[in-house]
Parts: C-alpha cells; structure tokens; sequence
C-alpha cells in the first residue's frame, strides 16, 4: 500500500510577478512488494510546470519505493504575471506498478497552494 503526501517550501507563491514554489511529493511504500512509482501532474492554466511557457500537465518518475521505503521527487510550480491571489486546487494521480509492469495501486490525490499578493 502506497502513502503519498505533499509539501511546499515556500509555502506560498507571490501574486502578479516572476516566482516559484518547490512541491515536494512523497509515496512511501506500506506494502511487502516493491514498487515503481510515478506520478501525473495536472495545475491550472494561471500557474505552470514550465518557467518559460505555459505547461499544465505534466508526469514524474519518482523511481523504485522498496517495502517500508519511500521514494521522493520536487517539482517546480512557477507563477508570472498572470497569477492571481487565489488558492490553488493541483491534482496528482500516483502510480505504482508492480514487478510485472502492470499498475498494481492508483491514488488520486489534491493538494491546495496559496498566491497571495506580496506584503500580505
């Protein structure tokens, strides 16, 4: 059984300029078989996974999570000029496939992250 969980640092991206925020994503592996683990990106269009153009989809290899283990990945979530201070909603489906290569475990999972309008 896979146990996934987010976390950002910053915590917050800056409404209206030029950042990023780093999304950490963590799938620790509960179960008794190892599993490779990836993982589907999807963020709004006012946000991106891309610097320099607009990328709302994307998907991550996070690699082998052995029992009792986990595997690890940060991504980066870039705001610009039109980032608005809202929160926003990214949704994440986590695969883990078994050692025959077929998805033995699915999880969808939403985690929220704040813009907030600088000095606020």
């Amino acid at each position: 059984m896979l146990n996934p969980a987010t976390h950002f640092y910053p915590i917050r991206l800056t409404a209206y300029i030029r950042n990023e925020v780093e999304m950490e994503i963590t799938v620790r592996n509960e179960g008794n078989e190892p599993r490779w683990v990836e993982c589907d990106i999807s963020v709004p269009e006012a946000i991106s996974l891309a610097p320099d153009r607009q990328l709302s989809k994307g998907r991550v290899r996070l690699g082998i999570a052995l029992p009792n283990a986990k595997a690890t990945k940060k991504v980066k979530i870039y705001g610009g000029a039109g980032s608005y201070p809202d929160t926003y909603s990214i949704r994440l489906t986590i695969y883990g496939f078994g050692i025959d290569g077929a998805i033995a475990e699915r999880y969808d999972l939403k985690t929220e992250l704040r813009c907030e309008k600088a000095g606020t």
